[in-house]
């Protein structure tokens, strides 16, 4: 209980803050102080990140060190201009947009603080998403979506400079027809097969961590391996993951990047093979964003995790 409130009440601080920052951002575009006080609120935190991350790194065995210095280097980077056209030339990001600054700042700290965090301690440990049963878990499954999905609407503005509707309309969702249904649904198996492809370097290069990945995901999908299970799965993570990473970040940073975003989120399955095939998945996500909307990318996750989840099942 007393775990359920702490997430509740950090979610909403999380969210608080990043419709202050996108106020701020809006606000930059015609307001020459407020873009002062954006260069400020990354700078001074990058700047002395990035002395104090460098001095433990260079002097001390300390493992905060190198996220720290990555944490200084993320706030950074995005404020000179130069690194902001050398990303513009590759994606749809606007180098001149305070918002893309922001956007692309969150995104490299966070980021770097899942790659770090998986360098430095492995996969991460995550027995205690189904320690409460299927009730526990639904929870947080439904936590993580509504989190994933606010941030997303947060994001492009929702109240900021845009309604629900354009907000929605923004995110690429809409009532997709029997032929987006029809691709989203046969899209399902070339995502499994490009995991697949994943899985299979994985086990003959990288055997020595195939037991830490069945354990890991054992432990992600604890209280959660039957039919209602496996639709919990497929929709929280369908619909909260695609909103927020196709529909809200590809627009602005492209494919390639949000893909790239996604799957750090999946660092928990160790530094392996498997990534590389998750990413693969993200890029076939995001062309299905481009091309048939958000919706069709959250048909198709719903419908591979669902999938994965079920032939776990069987497997056990």
């Amino acid at each position: 209980m007393i775990d359920a409130i702490i997430a509740l009440v950090s979610t909403a601080i999380v969210i608080a803050a990043i419709y202050g920052l996108v106020y701020w951002a809006h606000k930059a575009q015609t307001d020459r102080s407020a873009i002062v006080g954006i260069y400020l609120l990354f700078g001074l935190p990058g700047g002395l990140l990035t002395v104090a991350g460098t001095a433990l790194t260079t002097t001390t065995d300390l493992a905060e060190g190198p996220f720290i210095l990555a944490s200084g280097v993320a706030f950074l980077v995005p404020l000179f201009s130069p690194f902001r056209k050398l990303i513009a030339k590759f994606t749809p990001m606007d180098p001149n947009s305070p918002i893309d600054l922001c956007g692309l700042g969150l995104t490299l700290w966070v980021m770097s603080f899942f790659v770090i965090s998986a360098l430095q301690s492995g996969p991460a440990d995550v027995g205690g998403l189904g320690d409460g049963g299927l009730t526990s878990s639904l929870f947080w499954l439904i936590l993580n979506a509504v989190t994933f999905v606010a941030i997303a609407y947060v994001a492009v503005g929702y109240r900021v400079h845009r309604t629900g509707q354009e907000a929605t309309r923004r995110l690429g969702l809409n009532i997709p027809d029997l032929k987006t249904v029809a691709i989203s649904v046969g899209m399902v198996l070339p995502c499994f097969a490009v995991s697949l492809v994943g899985s299979a370097l994985t086990v003959a290069f990288q055997p020595d961590v195939v037991d830490n990945l069945e354990e890991t995901m054992e432990q992600l999908t604890s209280g959660l391996t039957n039919p209602i299970g496996a639709l919990l799965i497929g929709l929280s993570a369908g619909i909260g993951e695609e909103v927020l990473f196709r529909g809200a970040i590809q627009p602005r940073f492209g494919i390639v990047i949000a893909a790239l975003f996604w799957t750090s989120l999946h660092i928990q399955y160790d530094v392996s093979f498997v990534l590389l095939g998750l990413f693969g998945v993200g890029i076939l996500f995001g062309v299905q964003r481009k091309y048939f909307g958000a919706t069709s990318a959250v048909i198709t996750h719903a419908l591979y995790n669902m999938l994965v989840v079920s032939i776990q099942i069987v497997a056990t």
